[in-house]
């Protein structure tokens, strides 16, 4: 018994994070759409050659016509409706309640459809593969709920269990193996939801790690602050806007290393940084090499930017760390300018440099 409601539990009802479930909708709606693309095309060139065969007696045949024109109507909304959605990120990325109403109410007309073309080949004595065909079709390329797909593929299996008993008391159907067949589809579709919900997640759990060793791989790992790959990345979003440069570093900072070790460098790097995020905004901020900080502002004027430097190199002096008995320094030369493309921001980056340097002069100067 235990085994049985971990196995419900598992597969019936599982336990599926709403990232999951949101993609698992995502791609159903996707390849429903293909589905509703080619249901069109097929159905379209089946009911030409169809009316063409039998031009002179449709009358004998119009209840089947009509089923599959109304097929072929509701494909093209449904093909029409999902290709607006695709176009639209916004919306594929909000609740999708709609179309997952739609996804049911496509495989009831498509089922419904199914059983009046399989009806007239009961009758006629031929094999009933067109009901069939579109459940299978439905359950192998959309992945539906277990607790969704079992009432489904019951609901329209009986319907037509029904329509075939009104027929001839379903005489020619072994109905043992027809509603056997509701029970293989509904294993298969379990199957297919617990593997997509294994794919998917696997999927964005590579995403997820992908993404944060890409974070990595751009952010310095000691201040926490973009490095000179991230800087890189940058330049598409900043060139073209009026920007502040800003290049830095921390005087006599070897010095420091030497004298008192890498650790207390590395602590001073560390509360270095953390002003320089007090000051400018974090995205703003790269550790560009040593003790060397870059700041790249947009849509800031040259004064603002000149307070912020000017308060930060302050903040710098105010800082306050065991066994250093002296106060620490940064020198800092800024540009201002407009840079249309990578190589014009990049001078803009060297042109900052030299004012540091000039800045460092005067400091030594004084000393």
């Amino acid at each position: 018994m235990t085994y049985f409601r971990e196995w419900l539990h598992n597969n019936i009802f599982p336990d599926v994070q709403e990232s999951v479930r949101r993609s698992i909708e995502r791609d159903n709606i996707h390849n429903l759409r293909e589905i509703s693309i080619g249901v069109i095309l097929v159905e379209s060139v089946i009911l030409s050659l169809f009316i063409l065969q039998n031009r002179h007696s449709l009358n004998l045949y119009l209840e089947s016509i009509l089923s599959v024109a109304f097929c072929i109507l509701v494909s093209i909304y449904v093909a029409v409706h999902l290709t607006r959605l695709k176009k639209n990120p916004e919306k594929t990325a909000g609740p999708l309640v709609w179309e997952n109403h739609l996804l049911i109410l496509y495989f009831i007309v498509l089922s419904i459809w199914g059983m009046v073309v399989s009806r007239r080949h009961y009758i006629e004595g031929s094999q009933m593969i067109t009901f069939f065909i579109v459940e299978l079709v439905i359950t192998i390329f959309v992945a539906m709920p277990p607790k969704v797909s079992f009432p489904l593929l019951l609901s329209v299996h009986v319907l037509f269990y029904i329509v075939i008993y009104m027929v001839d008391r379903a005489a020619n159907l072994n109905s043992f193996n027809y509603f056997a067949m509701v029970f293989l589809m509904w294993l298969g579709t379990v199957v297919r939801y617990r593997t997509q919900v294994k794919n998917v997640t696997q999927r964005l759990e590579v995403e997820r790690l992908n993404q944060k060793l890409d974070e990595l791989s751009k952010s310095d790992p000691l201040t926490g602050i973009g490095n000179r790959l991230a800087v890189r990345n940058d330049f598409p979003e900043i060139t073209g806007n009026d920007v502040a440069v800003m290049m830095s570093d921390i005087d006599y900072f070897k010095r420091f290393n030497d004298k008192m070790g890498h650790e207390t460098g590395d602590l001073i790097l560390k509360e270095v940084s953390r002003q320089l995020k007090e000051n400018f905004p974090s995205k703003s901020c790269y550790r560009y090499g040593g003790d060397e900080f870059l700041v790249i502002m947009t849509n800031v004027t040259a004064d603002d930017f000149n307070n912020r430097v000017d308060k930060w190199l302050l903040d710098v002096q105010k800082i306050q760390l065991k066994g250093i008995d002296v106060p620490l320094r940064c020198s800092a030369g800024f540009v201002t300018g407009h840079p249309e493309t990578s190589q014009e921001l990049r001078d803009l980056i060297h042109a900052a440099d030299q004012r540091l340097y000039e800045e460092k002069r005067k400091h030594h100067d004084k000393r």
